[in-house]
């Protein structure tokens, strides 16, 4: 059976990797793809986003593929991936997930398949970097370093919202002097990084990753159960930042469903092309000192009663 060609997605969360994902599907949509989409949530978002194409698709939540956690998961999926005739897999990481156990697991996909060689070829990761965002998540997130440590191309998207993006990319070349530095917007890509047929981007790091069980994050799941409106989305989004990485989904407002997105204290509320039968927000929350979870919990439900009227259910996960 002809090797599959495997490509690493990783980003910190809203940067725009389900976005860059999108055109990189629609330019190769000649081909047969597939996309194994991880996300720290029980109940995935992303994965809906790309309904329009016509892919194999696998979803694998509640935790990183590169945990232990997830890791027999993620290599099951692989081995299943194998079997099928696509040309193409892409992997795309969640936005907190820390890659450098990538060789380790692609071992392991070899032994689980009883294989002297690999059913891949490891044709490079991409890492996708906000602009407006990354040089302070930088410094804060380590997962963000072994992402771009890791990387064959680095994307800074989001570039036309920044004046000056020298900072970013010497940042970025310091952390990895080999990777290729393309700047844009919307996610958008050349596409002669998927056209190098004949060669193979060289063996994938095996390191320890950072993504631990110890290390993993809180989520919870809200089911709303009537509507709310503007303000009072923004007012709860704003009251509860500090408590969260970020929060997507989607909410019924003012009788149109929307998608909703927030990173830090960046607020992104636009109405939605996807079809969602619910109104569903889930929250990926911080580990915070001298904040248990329970703690964490009472005060994003009490931020929510304080700002909207709607009814709601919070479930773990």
């Amino acid at each position: 059976m002809k090797k599959k060609r495997l490509y690493l997605l990783t980003g910190f969360l809203g940067a725009g990797k389900t976005t860059t994902l999108k055109g990189i599907l629609k330019d190769l949509s000649e081909s047969k793809n597939a996309v194994i989409m991880n996300e720290f949530g029980k109940t995935g978002i992303d994965g809906s986003l790309l309904k329009e194409f016509d892919i194999e698709l696998s979803e694998i939540n509640r935790g990183s593929i590169f945990c232990s956690c997830l890791q027999v998961n993620f290599v099951t999926e692989l081995a299943r991936m194998a079997e099928t005739d696509v040309d193409r897999v892409f992997v795309e990481g969640s936005g907190l997930a820390d890659p450098s156990n990538i060789g380790e697991i692609l071992e392991a996909l070899k032994a689980y398949m009883k294989a002297e060689d690999s059913p891949y070829i490891y044709a490079g990761a991409i890492c996708v970097v906000d602009a407006r965002t990354f040089l302070t998540e930088v410094e804060e997130i380590d997962a963000i370093t072994n992402q771009i440590e890791l990387a064959h191309m680095v994307i800074i998207n989001k570039s036309d919202l920044v004046d000056d993006l020298t900072g970013i990319r010497e940042k970025v070349a310091a952390i990895n002097p080999n990777a290729d530095i393309h700047e844009t917007t919307f996610g958008k890509m050349g596409m002669d990084f998927f056209h190098r047929e004949g060669e193979l981007l060289g063996e994938p790091l095996k390191k320890e990753t950072t993504n631990t069980v110890d290390t993993k994050p809180k989520t919870f799941t809200m089911n709303i159960r009537s509507e709310v409106s503007h303000p009072e989305l923004n007012s709860f989004l704003e009251e509860i930042a500090p408590m969260v990485y970020r929060v997507k989904g989607f909410t019924l407002i003012e009788g149109e469903m929307m998608k909703v997105d927030m990173v830090g204290s960046m607020i992104d509320v636009e109405k939605s092309t996807q079809e969602w039968d619910e109104s569903t927000l889930v929250f990926l929350t911080k580990k915070i000192e001298d904040m248990s979870v329970p703690q964490i919990l009472k005060g994003i439900v009490g931020a929510w009663k304080r700002n909207t009227t709607a009814e709601m259910k919070m479930m773990n996960g």
